[in-house]
């Protein structure tokens, strides 16, 4: 069946749903970049209070992730972007632990400092 003005009213409803903000940027040829895990090479105080933000947004609406050297923990919070994200490490209590930037497809992992920490930080880039 070719579709006009005259039989648009028989295309199904659920055709026009509104989209997310998220679903209209992965349309639009955003990217998507996933923080798999983080590892702590070195906690300043022996250990931190982690949490993320993706181009200045904070990704993890407050919650931390109590680490300590040695320490592994998966992460799995994700964010859409155009260009470039830029991924930023804090500490709860200390501040600024270390920043990337990221664009490129694929999983990687960077290591970054701060605040007399170190991390390891794998991640993830998806179109």
């Amino acid at each position: 069946m070719t579709f006009s003005k005259s039989n648009l009213n028989l295309l199904p409803e659920s055709l026009f749903t509104e989209l997310t903000a998220d679903q209209t940027q992965m349309l639009e040829g955003g990217k998507r970049i996933t923080i798999l895990l983080v590892q702590c090479i070195k906690a300043g105080n022996g250990s931190d209070k982690l949490f993320f933000t993706i181009n200045g947004q904070n990704v993890q609406f407050g919650r931390t992730i109590d680490i300590r050297t040695g320490g592994v923990a998966n992460v799995g919070v994700a964010e859409n972007f155009d260009g470039t994200a830029r991924v930023r490490l804090f500490d709860k209590n200390d501040g600024s632990l270390g920043s990337f930037s990221a664009s490129s497809n694929g999983t990687q992992t960077r290591r970054v400092s701060g605040g007399g920490s170190t991390y390891d930080v794998t991640y993830r880039v998806t179109n």
